[in-house]
């Protein structure tokens, strides 16, 4: 087998650190109202160049403003850079209990779609040398 012999490293090596030992940090403005419920305010693309032009095209056509759900809102409020996202389900399961199972992957797809759409950072990432790994 040809070009095998590596591929069980370079998967482990695409993988990366574990979500739940991440400490994400909020990166966007946002709003509360009265009743809890967080609001997330899109900003604008910082990025200029030829690179740029698909940020714009997507930040034209996406919605200015997300809503987040109860559970959401609650991750959200506690996401300010103290708090690994292992703890933070923790959290989520003792407030909502059953009806946030299972909480681990709903957190992590949560998490994942913040980063993705650039509304949240790990810390970890920002300074390496808080990455605790083997």
């Amino acid at each position: 087998m040809i070009g095998r012999r590596g591929a069980r490293r370079d998967r482990d090596a695409r993988i990366g650190p574990n979500l739940l030992d991440m400490t994400p940090v909020r990166e966007v403005e946002w709003e509360e109202d009265e009743s809890g419920v967080v609001t997330l305010v899109r900003s604008r693309p910082r990025v200029r160049g030829p690179r740029s032009v698909g940020r714009w095209v997507s930040f034209m056509l996406a919605p200015p403003r997300i809503r987040l759900d109860e559970v959401g809102s609650f991750a959200w409020l506690r996401m300010s850079g103290t708090i690994k996202v292992g703890d933070l389900a923790a959290l989520v399961r003792e407030e909502f209990g059953e009806r946030v199972d299972p909480v681990n992957q709903r957190l992590g797809h949560l998490v994942r779609l913040l980063k993705r759409e650039r509304f949240v950072s790990y810390l970890e990432l920002k300074d390496p040398t808080r990455l605790s790994g083997p």
